[in-house]
């Protein structure tokens, strides 16, 4: 699908996308990094035709990390170590701090991008989301997620209620390019 790990060189060019993609205000491209610094795959941008098209963030937390998220106090800006899981680290949960395409094509394989993340490597571990869009909300209800927590009082934080298989296979079938996938 084209997506590959952010590079801390490339951080500038993924928080200018982030930015252009994602409503409202975003962390800062340092505090994004210093995420992806201790994580190293949190971050995923694809390129198309040279140019950055997509992206994929999913931030694996430890148990103190769902506990921060789900009492609010989670955040790129405000993140910890302690909250983070690293590479050799076991997640206690995968945050879904967002996903964005500049065209249909590229919010399709954002969406592919995730659900393979998420079979491949977390699905054993609920994943917890926010939607700020008409769009997003409807997206949580297609992968059966639910209402676990109001932390700031106001947005909703989803959490999964297991992997969407139906839903997952039939959108995994393809790859952008059309290439059938492997079952897995």
């Amino acid at each position: 699908m084209g997506f590959k790990p952010v590079q801390l060189s490339e951080i500038d060019d993924f928080h200018a996308l982030a930015d252009a993609l994602i409503d409202g205000e975003i962390a800062s491209a340092s505090d994004i990094g210093r995420v992806q610094q201790w994580t190293r795959t949190s971050l995923h941008m694809r390129r198309w035709n040279g140019r950055p098209d997509g992206f994929v963030a999913s931030i694996p937390l430890s148990e103190l990390g769902v506990e921060a998220l789900l009492a609010g106090e989670f955040g790129f800006a405000n993140a910890r170590r302690e909250w983070v899981c690293g590479p050799d680290q076991r997640a206690s949960a995968l945050l879904s701090w967002g996903l964005a395409g500049v065209t249909p094509h590229a919010q399709a394989a954002a969406l592919r991008a995730l659900l393979v993340g998420w079979r491949g490597f977390y699905a054993d571990v609920r994943v917890y989301a926010r939607a700020r869009t008409t769009e997003g909300k409807a997206l949580m209800r297609r992968l059966n997620f639910e209402i676990c927590a109001y932390p700031d009082g106001e947005s909703p934080l989803y959490g999964s209620t297991g992997f969407p298989q139906k839903l997952g296979d039939l959108l995994l079938k393809r790859t952008v390019l059309g290439q059938w996938e492997g079952r897995s």
